[in-house]
């Protein structure tokens, strides 16, 4: 099992350059190392067996294999009229029974052997706002902050690129940070509708059946448990009802004078043993990080219409420095500065990036007192 962990190694490695923020990073981390492991784990035979098998009457196993690869490809089925109630008392078991409806009481299940690319997709479309920020980003920020991410920088070297620093603020980009930011509020806002999507998504996957499923899950749960021999009657468990463990698989051939026959099969799934835990872990990230995306937009929203908060925020950054100064420094310079800034106090030594907001703030005093 370690050995699946493996090739997930870089994802955790930490950045020397930070350019976003912890909830950008559950994006293109978290989850994406999530859903890969899941990928990966629904592949894996060796933890599993089998996808499917399938009880086939003979002992052929040219035949047993046919019957395992019809059902797998074409789909199995569980019945409505069976889910609800007692496993050995009004059913067999859950979703196997006999027919009361019809077809119109089939549920039918095609989705199993399109699982791991749907996990391996979602992967990708997570990752994808990310690739796009490392591509507008274009190393801007690893150029700004070379040789003052040490915990110990020399003095004569400080000095040398807190004026460079100040120099690129004041004169050579001066309020041309603006569209950097707006990318990368860009590519928040595609991370909300990332999640929010794959969520409507897995639910039209699962034929309607992700939506609730978490709290279907959280309800039957919780529920009081009495003794099978006491009940009546049963409700319906979510896993049993959505991820079947035993199902029913119709399989037509020829008999021997022509005609065709038509038998129905019992197939075990080992692998929705897995699938079910993984939609449910997957039921609760997604909600929870799309909860979390949406608080990160909003907020961004906010320091982007207050100025005032980006001053708090910066503050935040800082020690022993004058209040006044740093909101004079934030109404001089534009959302997209501050955004730079912001970044500069999380890669560069504290005492160099207070250095450099006073200089910032100096630099700024004396051209106001020139004009």
């Amino acid at each position: 099992m370690i050995d699946l962990l493996t090739p997930f190694r870089s994802f955790l490695k930490c950045k020397n350059v930070c350019t976003d923020n912890n909830v950008f990073r559950l994006h293109y981390k978290i989850t994406v190392i999530m859903l890969l492991m899941f990928t990966l784990i629904v592949t894996s035979k060796q933890f599993f067996g089998e996808p499917i098998h399938c009880i086939s009457g003979s002992n052929k196993e040219s035949d047993k294999e046919a019957i395992n690869n019809y059902c797998w490809i074409y789909g199995t089925y569980t019945l409505k009229s069976q889910l609800a109630g007692v496993e050995g008392k009004h059913m067999a078991y859950a979703g196997v029974g006999p027919g009361k409806k019809g077809n119109d009481d089939q549920i039918k299940h095609t989705y199993y052997q399109w699982v791991c690319f749907v996990l391996l997709g979602q992967a990708v479309m997570f990752y994808i706002p990310h690739y796009l920020w490392k591509s507008w980003e274009g190393g801007r920020l690893r150029d700004l902050t070379a040789s003052l991410s040490n915990p110990i920088v020399p003095i004569s070297l400080a000095k040398e690129r807190c004026e460079q620093l100040v120099c690129y603020f004041n004169d050579l980009n001066a309020y041309a940070h603006n569209m950097y930011a707006l990318r990368f509020a860009f590519c928040e806002f595609l991370n909300l509708c990332n999640v929010v999507g794959q969520i409507f998504l897995l639910d039209l996957f699962l034929g309607g059946s992700f939506r609730n499923y978490g709290t279907a899950v959280a309800a039957f749960t919780h529920s009081p448990r009495v003794p099978a021999d006491m009940l009546d009657f049963a409700s319906v468990n979510p896993m049993d009802q959505y991820f079947p463990k035993l199902t029913k698989c119709w399989f037509r051939s020829y008999g021997p004078s022509g005609s065709i026959q038509l038998k129905d099969h019992l197939c075990v799934l080992p692998l929705n043993v897995i699938n079910e835990k993984i939609f449910l872990i997957l039921w609760f990230w997604l909600v929870i990080l799309a909860l979390m995306s949406t608080l990160a937009m909003l907020f961004r929203v906010l320091v982007f219409c207050l100025p005032p908060l980006r001053a708090v925020m910066l503050m935040g950054r800082l020690r022993q420095v004058n209040r006044r100064s740093v909101s004079k420094l934030i109404k001089h310079f534009t959302f997209g500065d501050w955004f730079v800034l912001y970044l500069l106090s999380k890669n560069i030594n504290q005492i160099v990036y207070l250095d450099l907001i006073k200089e910032l703030s100096v630099d700024m005093e004396h051209k106001a007192i020139t004009i």
